[in-house]
């Protein structure tokens, strides 16, 4: 249960970052600035969920491994949505 949090955390707040950028691809407009707070808020809800769930070295492995996961996934598959 915990580690669904972690995921869900850790990737809506990254889509939230994504969709608040400038340079985003899915939205016309993007979105309000204040989404970008609520995307870090939710990182950092992922990072200490991790972290109370696991040990402290494979908490932060897990959550730079998510982390990681998102960012590069979120905007590629946008891209390859987008070019069909």
């Amino acid at each position: 249960m915990y580690s669904f949090l972690i995921v869900l955390f850790v990737v809506t707040g990254t889509l939230f970052l994504y969709l608040a950028n400038r340079h985003q691809r899915l939205l016309n407009k993007p979105l309000n600035q204040n989404l970008k707070k609520v995307g870090l808020g939710l990182i950092f809800l992922g990072v200490i969920n991790a972290l109370f769930y696991f040990t402290l070295s494979a908490g932060i492995f897990l959550f730079l491994m998510i982390l990681m996961v998102a960012l590069f996934f979120i905007p590629l598959a946008i891209l390859l949505l987008k070019r069909s």
